[in-house]
């Protein structure tokens, strides 16, 4: 499992889009020269003399509102402004898993069947299975190689193992719900992801919450 490319998209602009259900006047300049202000202190990266949230009433804002009521309540919708992309290359088993999310579009990804394909011919693409996986995966191979079986057959005997990888894109209040369910998940590739999760900005305010006996970032 692996996590890369990543960008974060509309942060500041979200922050502000959740003044409004309380602001009955709406401004467009002033609603843009508010983002570019959040911009410009640095929020993205937590660059405040303190390393901690900058004391911008937006963010705090963001703050009480994320700590109210479920997450059924409405009070975070603003979350699913604040928009993520990343190359994602983990296991079909993971993809399989990873795909119920409907919130989660897969803009572009490797093709299954050419991957296979390429096991059959490359030394390189083997490694990218496990020990088990080879172990009965080359029997395809070979089978595939004489011509005793087709493209069809062979995706149907794909590796859980396989690597894949693909272009995703995302919202925070989505990734709010995979981090809830799949934190604690067995499968070690979750572990990984929810841990990349972590380094999104504002990713404790907004997304994982303080962890138990976990210390707040000074």
């Amino acid at each position: 499992m692996e996590v890369t490319n990543t960008n974060v998209y509309n942060l500041a602009e979200a922050l502000v889009a959740s003044g409004l259900p309380m602001n009955a006047d709406y401004d467009a300049e002033k609603f843009q020269e508010d983002a570019e202000r959040i911009y410009g202190a640095g929020v993205m990266y937590h660059e405040d003399e303190n390393g901690h949230p900058t004391n911008l009433s937006e963010i705090k804002r963001a703050i009480r509102l994320v700590n109210a009521g479920d997450d059924n309540s409405g009070h975070k919708n603003f979350l699913t402004g604040i928009l993520v992309s990343f190359n994602v290359t983990a296991s079909n088993v993971w993809w399989m898993q990873f795909e119920r999310y409907h919130f989660i579009q897969i803009v572009s990804s490797q093709s299954k069947m050419h991957k296979l394909k390429e096991l059959s011919t490359s030394l390189k693409a083997l490694e990218l299975l496990s020990y088990d996986d080879i172990t009965w995966f080359d029997d395809s191979i070979e089978a595939y190689k004489r011509g005793e079986i087709d493209e069809t057959d062979l995706i149907y005997t794909c590796p859980m193992g396989l690597q894949l990888t693909a272009h995703c894109t995302t919202n925070y209040m989505q990734l709010r719900t995979i981090y809830k369910q799949r934190k604690s998940h067995k499968l070690p590739e979750w572990k990984k992801f929810c841990n990349w999760i972590k380094t999104l900005p504002y990713a404790e305010e907004f997304i994982t919450g303080k962890e138990d006996g976990e210390e707040k970032s000074k």
